[in-house]
């Protein structure tokens, strides 16, 4: 080995010191830096030169590698349980918004009201020809009706927080996927085949990590150092070209329809985690809609039922006209038919009209038999006015197709036995208007004129029967409840908001816990340890003092024997 090749063994030992000090020191720098992988060199000696027989020795050292110290699969890891927290606490937020709105616990809570409503018939059938009880239940149904219609306009405003969270959390995903598309583009440049550009690579993990924020995400590496990533087995992004993720807004049947789709050709993206995945989960399976939907539920139930009992019961007077609640589309389309679109089914049954005369008291009574199935309203105008002929009594579509009846001069009309429901169905002699929670209130004639209450039946005087028949209602089974009450059905699903509630907090913090515990597994791995790079100084720059003190030894060594010659 010759003096030439020893300066050639200092200078290799320089350079990998020098490299190696800089690498520690760009750690150090970036000990706080969002996203930052730690850096190591990897050093191998260089192959050695043959000076005897089978006899080898040492040319320097060679810098291997600089490489980012990544753990791939801890790293995909780590995003799907960032994407599980974010859903865990999209869940746990709404939860707790509709327990919040639902207010149970409070003074003002829907099942206190409900017992409130039925309470005051009871209290009024013991005493129903007091004009004061009556407008004490009327109010009672006034109250009930508006904290139902809070209740769904506040469950409305949290759907539509949701899908501003939506459009917003969409918009920034769309976003991060251009961005991660410009950093694959420039990877591939800065990487020719050999090395990495790592502080690209380090954007763009950082880049990727945010997205697994919005949506669960796979990332598949190709050999030019660009990524795919894919939601669902369903390309986001290919390289460098960004295929865009956007909302699908659509209205089905009266409802609106979210959905996320992949703006290059329209296919739609089954989100399932992430915050996406959690607003799309809470609006339309979990929270929200069904909230809406139980209300709503219970909104028509508590029209549909006290509306039957109420429309045969008697007030302390008749109605001289009386006008139907809802109005038809198609007075000539079967009662039940989507064509008429009347909110509630008529059976085939009958009802009786009872015309007395104001003056004498004289009371006469006709049946009128209903076929919901057979019948239009035209049929049963013809059936009153002809069929039967009642006397006195016209039936009639007024301008905006809703069905009236008018009696004439110095006649009253009551009602009584519909065993087919279609006075509630036309809205005849109703407690309440409206088909739902949006829409209920109690009627207008009703809180005009309180003797118009139903509190009686059999036309017997001072009789309580309608008001008893009404107060028991909310503890009969309703089959279009699932065969529950109306009081137990709407207190089962506030229970089931309330589990939900507590296991959506039990799954938010876990995910929290297993999100922490993969990122201090990635910094165990990637992070930087300031006492560790404080080490690698010293020992780098020894290993440079060492070699500029040995190139020092040979330089004077080649001074003498150059003074030799």
């Amino acid at each position: 080995m010759t003096l030439s090749s020893a300066l050639q063994v200092g200078r290799s030992a320089i350079v990998a010191s020098q490299a190696a000090l800089q690498v520690a020191g760009n750690n150090m720098a970036n000990v706080a830096t969002e996203g930052f992988h730690r850096r190591s060199v990897h050093l191998a000696p260089v192959q050695g030169e043959l000076v005897g027989r089978n006899q080898y020795i040492g040319r320097g050292v060679d810098i291997v590698q600089i490489r980012r110290e990544v753990d791939t699969a801890l790293q995909a890891r780590f995003r799907d349980a960032v994407s599980d927290e974010q859903a865990g606490l999209v869940d746990q937020r709404f939860l707790t918004a509709i327990e919040t709105i639902q207010g149970e616990l409070t003074d003002n809570d829907l099942s206190t009201q409900l017992s409130d409503f039925f309470n005051a018939f009871s209290e009024a059938a013991n005493n129903p020809s007091d004009n004061a009880v009556r407008s004490v239940v009327i109010e009672q149904g006034r109250s009930i009706a508006t904290r139902i219609a809070d209740l769904q306009r506040d469950y409305t405003g949290v759907r539509a927080e949701i899908d501003r969270g939506l459009g917003a959390a969409v918009d920034a995903a769309d976003d991060l996927l251009d961005q991660i598309a410009a950093v694959n583009r420039e990877i591939t440049l800065a990487e020719p085949g050999v090395g990495e550009a790592a502080s690209l690579r380090d954007q763009r993990d950082l880049l990727i990590d945010q997205l697994s924020q919005y949506m669960e995400v796979d990332v598949i590496e190709h050999e030019s150092g660009s990524v795919d990533v894919l939601v669902n087995s369903i390309p986001v992004l290919l390289a460098g070209n960004s295929r865009g993720v956007s909302l699908d807004i659509k209205t089905v049947d009266g409802e609106v329809e979210v959905r996320v789709r992949v703006k290059e050709d329209g296919t739609h993206l089954t989100v399932n985690s992430g915050q996406i995945g959690g607003l799309l989960r809470q609006r339309d399976d979990s929270t929200v809609g069904p909230s809406i939907t139980a209300l709503d539920d219970l909104a028509t139930q508590l029209i549909h039922q006290v509306n039957k009992v109420h429309a045969q019961g008697q007030g302390l007077i008749g109605f001289e006209s009386v006008k139907g609640a809802y109005l038809m589309n198609d007075s000539s389309a079967n009662l039940n038919s989507t064509d008429a679109d009347l909110p509630f089914r008529t059976e085939n049954g009958s009802f009786f009209i009872h015309l007395t005369h104001q003056d004498t008291g004289q009371r006469t009574s006709y049946r009128i038999d209903v076929d919901g199935d057979a019948m239009s309203a035209d049929d049963l105008i013809n059936e009153i006015n002809v069929a039967v002929g009642v006397p006195n009594v016209t039936a009639s579509l007024t301008f905006d197709r809703a069905f009236q009846l008018d009696a004439d001069a110095g006649y009253e009309m009551t009602f009584s036995d519909d065993t087919s429901g279609v006075l509630s169905a036309l809205g005849i002699n109703t407690f309440f208007t409206g088909e739902g929670a949006a829409d209920i209130d109690v009627n207008e004639r009703l809180r005009d004129n309180p003797a118009l209450l139903a509190l009686g039946g059999n036309h017997v005087p001072g009789s309580n029967d309608t008001a008893v028949a009404i107060a028991g209602l909310q503890d009969v089974p309703v089959d279009e409840l699932g065969g529950v009450s109306l009081r137990s059905f709407w207190q089962n699903s506030v229970n089931e908001m309330a589990v939900k509630g507590k296991a959506a907090s039990a799954a938010a913090e876990s995910a929290s816990l297993v999100r922490e515990s993969l990122g201090a597994q990635i910094q165990s791995v990637s992070g930087v340890s300031l006492d560790e790079e404080s080490i690698n100084l010293l020992m780098y720059q020894r290993q440079f003092q060492a070699a500029a003190r040995f190139i020092t030894v040979i330089d004077e060594a080649l001074q003498i024997l150059i003074s030799l010659a």
